[in-house]
């Protein structure tokens, strides 16, 4: 989707937070507590530090390339043939994803917001949301992230903030004491869900950020907020709730919320937590569909793709309607199929292109770890010159 807007990197920040956290802010504490029980805090933690190098791979693409995207990558790392082979696979990320994120936000809406509704008529509702979003373009979202930020930060401090007074850290011991089975599974959910899914980013950053140094900064800032604050809400599900609901819970980050009693005054603020959840799971599904759109203008050379954009609207609402017909079917694919997917398309891709770019860097004699250039970048278009800044970057 051909864009000639950009934005700051104060607005990507918050961008980053959002998708970071998304559908982990809510699931993820349940899924760890049940392979690790009360270690699970402990591996958000481990996983986050795991992906700091993983992320130094996407902003070592980034200098290479500060005026493309990862799709730009694939084409002048193995060229347009090749390139466009390993930009379909990396399509099918989003293309799985999108689906099944939305089916995991009509399972909540219907089961506590909206029970009785037709899930048909919540997979329309949101699916019309996210594709009014992309179709008014990567600004308007930047902007509007920056803008909504005073209806997350505050909740979340609320929430965090009036159950620190119910931590029992008894509740964490014995610690270290998961077999390495568990703790593999419970890394690689953390890794698959959370860590390198950041490489969605790789389709906006650097390319629409109106200074790519300062695009990376926020890169980094918005990653170690958002584990952090996953981190936290894993922590607090466990010395809060126990271990033992944790694991039970299929929200337990909602339920955390519903506890909350101060005085007869303050009682069972669920809201929080559901503004927090929608927020940042909006913002990874405009993400994803922003992906898919961007990949498809790529692959085909349109000039502007919004005319496809109601009938991906319909092949995503087809696709999430039917994705899923239990519970069991739905935690089979984030285990067998998501995870695996997550990692080859977070990991592997950007590791190779790295691989095969030090070498062909190499052989021009070009530095491996250029830095960004001085010039601001100019107004009107974020695509100009994208060739002569992967090639003469220093």
């Amino acid at each position: 989707m051909k864009s000639n807007h950009t934005f700051t990197a104060v607005a990507y920040t918050f961008i980053v937070i959002y998708a970071t956290c998304s559908t982990a802010l809510l699931g993820i504490p349940a899924t760890l507590a049940f392979f690790v029980g009360q270690d699970a805090w402990l591996f958000p933690i481990i996983g986050s530090l795991i992906g700091i190098p993983i992320v130094f791979l996407y902003t070592i693409l980034a200098r290479w390339n500060p005026k493309g995207t990862i799709y730009h990558m694939n084409d002048w790392v193995f060229g347009r043939k090749a390139g466009r082979v390993l930009t379909a696979l990396f399509l099918l990320f989003p293309l799985f994803h999108f689906p099944a994120i939305v089916s995991y936000n009509v399972g909540f809406i219907g089961n506590f917001l909206l029970p009785g509704t037709p899930a048909f008529v919540i997979y329309l509702i949101s699916i019309l949301i996210i594709l009014y979003g992309v179709y008014c373009g990567i600004e308007p979202i930047a902007r509007t992230a920056t803008l909504i930020s005073v209806f997350f930060i505050p909740p979340l401090l609320l929430l965090i903030g009036l159950n620190v007074p119910d931590v029992d850290v008894k509740m964490l011991q014995p610690i270290m004491q998961t077999n390495l089975s568990d703790g593999l599974n419970a890394l690689s959910f953390f890794m698959g869900n959370v860590v390198c899914n950041v490489v969605i980013q790789l389709t906006i950053f650097p390319r629409y950020l109106t200074s790519a140094k300062n695009g990376e900064r926020a890169l980094w800032i918005g990653y170690s907020i958002g584990c952090a604050i996953l981190i936290i809400m894993t922590f607090l599900c466990i010395t809060v709730l126990s271990p033992e609901v944790t694991s039970r819970d299929f929200y337990p980050a909602l339920s955390l919320a519903q506890r909350i009693e101060l005085g007869e005054f303050l009682e069972r603020i669920e809201a929080t937590i559901t503004i927090l959840w929608f927020i940042s799971i909006y913002f990874n599904l405009l993400l994803y569909l922003f992906a898919i759109m961007e990949g498809i203008s790529h692959l085909f050379k349109l000039k502007d793709s919004k005319a496809l954009l109601m009938p991906m609207g319909m092949l995503l609402l087809f696709i999430g309607v039917t994705m899923f017909d239990s519970v069991v079917q739905e935690r089979e694919f984030y285990r067998f199929v998501s995870i695996p997917q997550s990692i080859l398309s977070g990991f592997g891709i950007p590791l190779l292109l790295v691989c095969i770019g030090i070498i062909k860097r190499k052989r021009k004699n070009l530095p491996l770890y250029p830095r960004y250039s001085k010039k601001p970048r100019s107004s009107g278009t974020a695509s100009t010159n994208i060739k002569r800044g992967w090639d003469k970057s220093r």
